[in-house]
């Protein structure tokens, strides 16, 4: 992925009013390379966990995302 279209999706991401704290800071930092495990110990939950937290956040993103795309 190019600097440019990483520095897109982290500003879509920061700036979306569907995601919450903790789902955006963990697609950033999906984005800047950080490993599941890596991300699960700072919050003090499983990479399982981290999975699913990143497959939800991607999913409302995804909606946001259609939404705009066939209304705007």
């Amino acid at each position: 992925m190019t600097s440019k279209s990483r520095e897109y999706f982290t500003s879509l991401i920061v700036n979306s009013k569907n995601l919450n704290k903790k789902e955006k800071d963990i697609l950033v930092r999906r984005l800047r390379g950080s490993t599941l495990a890596r991300i699960g110990r700072r919050y003090k939950l499983t990479a399982e966990r981290i999975r699913q937290i990143e497959e939800g956040a991607l999913i409302k993103l995804g909606k946001k995302i259609s939404k705009l795309l066939l209304f705007d």
